[in-house]
């Protein structure tokens, strides 16, 4: 909790995200994750198979988006392994194929 009593998941609004926060956190819901927020920043993460795992989405300089897979042991931090699923995405392009790059994004990230 803040200092101002806000989650510290929850965002303040506005930005890319905007459309796509619900839909992220019906699909974290669905699957057994958690969704972090910070930012412009979100990942969903699980555990599974002995990693830790998850779906990583960047907001770049020109506001694209950008999503990866990644798995990673818990406090090796140079244990990370990463694959991109999707690059320099607009936001709406992003939102209209959330769910199958996600789905992607899962698979990729369970097999890495």
């Amino acid at each position: 909790m803040t200092a101002d009593g806000r989650s510290r998941d929850e965002d303040v609004g506005g930005g890319p995200f905007d459309g796509i926060d619900p839909k992220l956190t019906i699909f974290a819901l669905a699957n057994g994750m958690d969704l972090e927020k910070n930012g412009e920043v979100r990942r969903l993460a699980w555990y599974r198979d002995g990693h830790d795992r998850g779906i990583l989405l960047t907001v770049s300089e020109d506001g694209t988006i950008s999503v990866k897979a990644q798995a990673w042991s818990r406090g090796d931090d140079t244990s990370l392994k990463s694959a991109p699923v999707g690059e320099a995405l607009e936001p709406d392009e992003l939102g209209r194929a959330l769910t199958s790059l996600l789905e992607k994004g899962l698979d990729a990230a369970n097999a890495l």
